[in-house]
C-alpha cells in the first residue's frame, strides 16, 4: 500500500477541500486509512477500521472520519458474512456523520450511501446527496456515490449523468474512479445492455482489481451476451479475489430489488459461481 499512498492522500485532499480537524493528530490517522479504505477488501477495510477508531477517540466530533467508519463496517458487513454487528455499527456511524455537521458534502455523501445500501430508503438517500452536491457541485466522490445510488434504484439517467460527471471531476490517480465504473456497468447490465456492461464492469475491474464485484458484474454482462467462456473466465478471477464468494451470499446483501437480485443471481450461476 506504500507506494500508492502519497497520490492517495493527494486525491483525497484535493476531493475533500474541508477543513481539518482541530486535532491534527487525528486527521493524519484519517489520511493513513484512506488507501485501506479506498482497496475494498476485508483486509485492508480492518486496517482502516483500526486507524479510523484511533482518529474518532481523538477527535470524536470527525465527521469525516464517522463517514469513512459507516463505509467501512457497511463493506465488511456486505463481503464479510454479513454479521448483524457490522451493519449496525455502519448505521450508527453513518448517523452520527449526517448528524454532527449537516454542511460537509463528503460525510453526507458517504453516510447517504451507506444508509441506501442498508436501508433501501432511496429517496431519502437521494435527498442527502442532493444537498452535497447543492454544498460542493465539484466533488467527484458526491458524484460517484450518487452515481452508485441511482444505479441501485433504477434511477437510470442519474447514475449515468452521475457517474460520467464524476469520471470528469476525477484525478487521474483517483482510488475510487472504480465507483462510476460500477454505476456504469450496473446500470446498464439491469437496462440489458451487455456489451457496454461488460466494457465498462472491465473498467471497473482495472481501475480496482482486488475489489469483488465488478466481477461479478462483467461475468453476468458475458452470460447475457452468451460468451460462456468469458463468463466463466470472470467468475474464475471473482473466486480468486474472494473465494468466499457465493450467489446465495450476494442475494442475501439484499442491494437491489428482489427481481433485479434474481435476474442477477440466475446470471452469476450460469457463469459457474458456486450457490
Amino acid at each position: 500500500m506504500g507506494s500508492i499512498e502519497p497520490s492517495v492522500r493527494r486525491a483525497e485532499i484535493e476531493r475533500a477541500r474541508r477543513k481539518r480537524p482541530e486535532n491534527l493528530d487525528a486527521y493524519d490517522l484519517y489520511l493513513r486509512a484512506m488507501p485501506h479504505a479506498h482497496a475494498n477488501t476485508p483486509v485492508e477495510t480492518d486496517k482502516a477500521l483500526q486507524l479510523l477508531a484511533r482518529s474518532i477517540e481523538l477527535q470524536p466530533d470527525y465527521v469525516a472520519a464517522h463517514g469513512y467508519a459507516a463505509w467501512c463496517y457497511e463493506q465488511r458487513y456486505l463481503r464479510n458474512g454479513l454479521d448483524p454487528t457490522d451493519r449496525a455499527a455502519a448505521l450508527n456511524h453513518a448517523d452520527i456523520a449526517l448528524g454532527i455537521n449537516s454542511d460537509d458534502p463528503q460525510a453526507m455523501s458517504i453516510g447517504a450511501f451507506v444508509r441506501a445500501n442498508l436501508t433501501r430508503d432511496y429517496d431519502a438517500a437521494i435527498e442527502v446527496l442532493d444537498g452535497a452536491l447543492a454544498l460542493n457541485h465539484n466533488s467527484a466522490l458526491a458524484f460517484g456515490f450518487s452515481a452508485l445510488v441511482g444505479a441501485h434504484s433504477e434511477l437510470h439517467q442519474r447514475a449515468v449523468e452521475h457517474a460520467h460527471k464524476a469520471l470528469r471531476l476525477s484525478p487521474l490517480d483517483d482510488p475510487l474512479s472504480y465507483h462510476p465504473y460500477c454505476a456504469l456497468a450496473l446500470t446498464h447490465l439491469f437496462a440489458g445492455a451487455y456489451a457496454d456492461a461488460a466494457r465498462y464492469s472491465a473498467l471497473a475491474v482495472r481501475a480496482n482489481p482486488g475489489f469483488s464485484i465488478p466481477y461479478a458484474y462483467l461475468a453476468a454482462s458475458h452470460v447475457g451476451l452468451g460468451n460462456v467462456e468469458a463468463a466463466h473466465s470472470a467468475a474464475q478471477r471473482l473466486i480468486e479475489v474472494a473465494p468466499n464468494f457465493s450467489v446465495g451470499g450476494y442475494v442475501r446483501t439484499n442491494l437491489f430489488r428482489p427481481y433485479l437480485m434474481e435476474a442477477l443471481a440466475a446470471a452469476l450461476q450460469t457463469a459457474g459461481l458456486p450457490e
